[in-house]
């Protein structure tokens, strides 16, 4: 049963060991930048060496209300002015890492019955810095928050 393919139903998402608010989506891309060498007397392309990656990462939250519905640390809005915000964000930005478990049944051998689940690490995404955020009201629709940005690890998967 572990092997069983990764839904949203099996994900459990965390800061600092805490499971975090209700998402909808986390979408994370990573872009490898590449050059094209040619050479003097070549039409084509003969290498297309790596030469740096951009991560970026989408999150989708049900939003409760502006201060709960963000992930812990990326935003520092809780603050008294505009200009403490300001110098938090130029002075006092700390990249966060986000875990994203993926639950797993504990079956005993030749039993359907699940009595106990696991957290296996699906992925770690390293060094987010926010770079958008947004809220969406809509009539007839259940209230979302949006943050976006970029983070600077690649998504390593050990052997």
């Amino acid at each position: 049963m572990n092997e069983s393919v990764m839904t949203a139903v099996r994900a459990i998402i965390k800061v600092n060991g805490v499971a975090i608010g209700i998402f909808r989506s986390i979408r994370t891309t990573e872009n490898i930048q590449r050059g094209d060498v040619r050479g003097v007397g070549n039409f084509t392309s003969q290498e297309l060496p790596a030469l740096g990656v951009t991560c970026t990462f989408n999150a989708d939250m049900y939003m409760i209300d502006l201060r709960n519905s963000t992930i812990p640390g990326l935003d520092p809005r809780n603050v008294s002015s505009i200009e403490t915000y300001a110098n938090s964000l130029l002075f006092g930005g700390r990249p966060v890492d986000l875990y994203i478990y993926k639950k797993e049944a504990v079956v005993q051998q030749g039993q359907a019955i699940v009595d106990e689940v696991t957290e296996g690490e699906f992925a770690v995404i390293r060094d987010l810095h926010l770079e958008s955020s947004g809220f969406d009201i809509t009539e007839g629709q259940i209230t979302g928050r949006n943050m976006s940005g970029r983070y600077l690890t690649p998504i390593i998967l050990p052997a």
